[in-house]
């Protein structure tokens, strides 16, 4: 009897220790990826719930809540960052695939560990994507209305709001007795943005017309509906309109000390913090001032690339290059390279993005050896989004329940110059092609959905341009010059983002540099670069890094080379630091030898 017991007892124990929890040191690097995502996706059910995971099913969360975004939820989730960082190096020897990955785990814990110095100069008065348009997207957009459980997660989510600005305001008396202040100019887009969020009717207010529209597709009854009606009316009532007004009215006290100072210099260590900023988005180690003179140079090559083209097409005149490009973008008002106005031009400019995909299908199977099965479209910016939100890409849901799509702003109808690469970068052969491919084909541990590597990402996308380009798919030179016009704005970031952060450049000096080369400018484009800093520089320092890896491998490999297996080698483990990726086509190169 006494030995059944032990038997039984040692039985329990080892299965319990083949099933180690997340609070458990792993064994095996799979355990630490995955036992990571487990811990950590608790802390984030928004996240959950954009990925449309199962809320009971294998990795928990709750799907009433949201993130608690209070200072002392920041240091325990840190804590739990810094405990995997210590047990990742714990691990070597790895079979190949295992180190890479354990490789770019280790990268993405680093970026974050590295943040705490500077977690607090992110603007909370942001006109992107600041917590009052976080929260609009989230529940109008991804927290999903399929039952009446749905509907009353929605309504506990709606109430937490009050937590979630009580967090914020906290953070924004800090910024606001440290001066970590943006400029006006960004207070007053911020504002603006507001307005639209605090009209004073709850039946009016955004959030209650969209869980209208959604629980009336469910079939409830009249009393039930008008009950859950009642309920979010009452809360956007009291909670909801309330804090987006006290918010409006903290940011306007603000705005009587905010200064006109548009880099992130002026902030507490903010030389610093820049750099942190560059190394995040590029994940290379390139100063400010190296970044400056690439992007000085790439300016000068594309312009001369672009003169040629004008020059065939007639353009010539202009003191500045910026002038002659003028000429050429005014050329193409009111014929066949443009659209109708309003909303008939609209839906005209829209067909033709169709369009323009369903031709770029065709041509994919020449270029890659696999493509991905995942559909995508293009859709418009909802209207209440026009604002504030540009053109983007927006991966389909990971169960399945819809397809990926490009949203395109029309508030702005475009030229049909440029429209192709747009599409390509944002669709295919860009960033639908290599997010599609890393989730059908890479087998990434979950916890990469939390991982953004800017430099790859951006960078894949840019050179999807490239690649277009030199395949000959624009089928005219204003297409060609649609796409160089596209290049050279990127080129130009690298020298307006490093000169208001690091030079100290005005609004009016950053935008009469883009204007001379350009052709246009844009104080929208000048706020993106404010709030976000460095993200711009690392679309270019990305394409470059993979137009070299490409050129290396031509020059080894001489006859053998093939551009399917090279952009098999560059997209096989998605998204990822670009020093992982050169060891990646370094490591390939030496196993063709």
């Amino acid at each position: 009897m006494r030995l059944t017991l032990i038997f039984i007892f040692l039985t329990i124990m080892l299965s319990c220790r083949a099933e180690i929890t997340p609070e458990d040191k792993p064994e095996t690097v799979d355990q630490l990826f995955e036992n990571y995502f487990k811990e950590i996706i608790k802390s984030y059910p928004e996240t959950a719930t954009r990925l449309r995971l199962d809320a009971k099913g294998k990795y928990r969360f709750d799907a009433s809540a949201l993130s608690d975004n209070s200072e002392k939820r920041y240091y325990q989730d840190f804590k739990i960052i810094k405990k995997y960082r210590s047990w990742a190096d714990d691990f070597s020897d790895l079979p190949k695939q295992d180190a890479i990955e354990l490789k770019v785990f280790k990268a993405y814990l680093d970026e974050k560990i590295e943040l705490e110095k500077y977690h607090m100069n992110l603007y909370v008065i942001n006109s992107m994507f600041g917590m009052h348009v976080d929260l609009q997207t989230f529940m109008t957009e991804h927290h999903q209305i399929n039952s009446r459980h749905d509907a009353l997660n929605f309504i506990s989510r709606l109430q937490q709001f009050e937590m979630k600005f009580k967090n914020m305001f906290i953070d924004l008396e800090y910024q606001k007795k440290h001066k970590i202040i943006p400029p006006v100019a960004i207070i007053d887009h911020t504002l603006n943005v507001l307005e639209d969020m605090t009209n004073n009717d709850p039946k009016e207010n955004i959030f209650y017309q969209d869980f209208q529209s959604k629980i009336e597709k469910l079939e409830l009854t009249k009393d039930d509906e008008l009950k859950l009606l009642s309920q979010v009316e009452e809360i956007v009532k009291t909670i909801v309109i309330p804090n987006y007004l006290k918010f409006t009215f903290e940011i306007e006290n603000i705005r009587k000390t905010a200064d006109y100072k548009t880099g992130v210099w002026k902030l507490p260590k903010g030389d610093d913090y820049y750099q942190y900023c560059l190394k995040k988005h590029t994940t290379t180690n390139l100063t400010a001032e190296e970044i400056h003179q690439l992007g000085l140079q790439e300016v000068s090559r594309i312009q001369t690339e672009m003169r040629k083209r004008f020059t065939e097409l007639g353009f010539t005149e202009g003191e500045t290059f910026g002038e002659i490009e003028g000429k050429w973008w005014n050329s193409l008002k009111g014929n066949k390279y443009s659209f109708s106005s309003g909303e008939k031009g609209k839906q005209q400019a829209l067909n033709h993005y169709l369009k323009i995909l369903d031709e770029t299908k065709e041509k994919l199977p020449d270029y890659f050896a696999r493509i991905p099965a995942t559909e995508v479209t293009v859709k418009r910016v909802p209207t209440h989004k026009e604002k504030f939100t540009g053109a983007h890409y927006q991966r389909a849901p990971s169960d399945n329940s819809g397809i990926a799509a490009f949203y395109a702003n029309l508030n702005w109808i475009p030229k049909k110059s440029g429209m192709a690469t747009l599409l390509y970068h944002e669709t295919i052969p860009g960033h639908h092609l290599q997010i599609a491919y890393a989730t059908e084909f890479c087998h990434s541990p979950m916890y990469r959905n939390f991982t953004f590597f800017t430099g790859f990402i951006e960078g894949w996308a840019l050179y999807a341009e490239k690649l277009t380009f030199e395949e000959g798919w624009h089928k005219d030179i204003h297409s060609e010059l649609g796409y160089l016009a596209s290049e050279l704005h990127r080129a130009v970031r690298l020298v307006v983002d490093t000169g208001i952060h690091v030079r100290k450049w005005s609004r009016s000096e950053a935008y009469k540099y883009m204007q001379d080369n350009l052709g246009w400018a844009s104080y929208g484009e000048i706020n993106r670069y404010t709030v976000w800093p460095g993200q711009a520089c690392a679309y270019k320092i990305g394409e470059l890094k993979i137009l070299e890896l490409r050129q290396k491998t031509r020059d080894q490999l001489g006859n053998d080379f093939n551009l399917k297996e090279f952009h098999e080698v560059v997209l096989s483990n998605g998204s990822i630091p670009l020093s992982v990726l050169e060891e990646v086509v370094d490591d390939w190169l030496e196993s063709k030898k």
